[in-house]
């Protein structure tokens, strides 16, 4: 079968990772692959045959400049986003990370990006064979929106970076005794991922006990927050870093901080869980799903200071356990492909 994957998420935190993740666990012998994006990126996949398209997939052009040969060479496409590019003519297999645009105001520019948004969300469901959740939270959620097509949702949780495995493999997993005296935050620098309450929270804890580095883009602050909301001495935004250098700081940490107030799935908690970091998270009920059964502690989502009492109060100590093992990109790769070929 001949199938076509939109990469040009690669590269990109997020969604990019995940794109990644499935890209870097498919069997090629099995099937005939057509990567699309830009062909550097996509320089470590010499069994596919690449589709040179360097375009941003959220910008006008992206969305109009779709390859048509695609519709005829092609026997399905797989997106792992909910961007539909106009003129897409073959069957359409998605990804839905959340319905953060709807459910969250700061994550929208008014009301015609939030409406430009709505659109191409039930555009994308209207258009897809399935729709890959990354969580129940997500699945559940797009079935309240969109009841008509509740049977296209399914569950498929993204996994562990292949990128984490060979950072442990290399250095191995950090002593307790070791770790730096450092919390991480890892994530883009946006309202709904809660870093008012950590800088609130950093505010409270004793004067340089803990150095806190911000570890994402500084420059996505939308309507509903300031740069000085999270300003503070012992805080460093680091910006954007090396995979390499994001693996080594998150190992060395006490402790990773993810006070989101929303969240499709959130990586974050479960790569520092595998790289030996204990996570200290929201308790919101995605949170609940994929870490209840882990070491990581919850607070009370939006209080800074329970935040501030659990950062005092946890142990660091992390067992990793075979809780986190479960999310694997070969089993999430697996499963949309055999969705897309009908061997499950």
């Amino acid at each position: 079968m001949k199938i076509a994957l939109d990469c040009r998420y690669i590269g990109r935190s997020g969604i990019g990772r995940v794109c990644k993740g499935i890209a870097d666990n498919l069997d090629y012998d099995k099937n005939e692959y057509y990567l699309i994006g830009k062909r550097e990126q996509l320089k470590n996949y010499p069994a596919a045959r690449i589709i040179e398209d360097d375009t941003d997939p959220y910008s006008v052009k992206g969305l109009l400049s779709f390859d048509k040969r695609i519709n005829k060479e092609c026997d399905a496409l797989f997106i792992p986003n909910f961007i539909v590019p106009f003129g897409v003519r073959l069957p359409v297999y998605t990804v839905m990370h959340d319905l953060m645009f709807l459910d969250v105001k700061e994550t929208t520019k008014g009301l015609i990006d939030k409406t430009v948004k709505k659109i191409l969300l039930k555009r994308c469901v209207k258009k897809s064979r399935a729709v890959f959740c990354v969580s129940a939270f997500t699945r559940d959620r797009c079935r309240q929106v969109y009841k008509r097509y509740s049977d296209r949702f399914t569950v498929n949780y993204p996994g562990i970076a292949e990128e984490a495995k060979a950072f442990i493999a290399n250095n191995g997993r950090a002593e307790v005794k070791d770790k730096k005296n450092t919390l991480v935050f890892v994530g883009n620098v946006k309202p709904h991922k809660g870093l008012k309450t950590l800088a609130e929270a950093y505010k409270l804890l004793p004067k340089g006990m803990y150095t806190l580095k911000i570890i994402g883009e500084k420059d996505n602050f939308l309507n509903g927050m300031d740069y000085a909301d999270i300003q503070c001495e012992g805080i460093e935004f680091t910006g954007r870093i090396s995979d390499g250098e994001l693996f080594s700081e998150v190992a060395a940490a006490k402790f990773l901080i993810q006070p989101s107030l929303y969240e499709g799935f959130g990586s974050p908690p479960l790569e520092a869980l595998y790289l030996g970091t204990k996570p200290v998270i929201s308790d919101i009920p995605v949170f609940r799903e994929v870490y209840g059964d882990t070491e990581a502690v919850f607070f009370k989502t939006g209080d800074a200071r329970d935040l501030k009492d659990k950062i005092l109060a946890s142990d660091p100590q992390v067992d990793r356990g075979e809780q986190i093992l479960k999310y694997d990109y070969r089993k999430t790769a697996d499963n949309i492909i055999g969705r897309i070929t009908g061997k499950c």
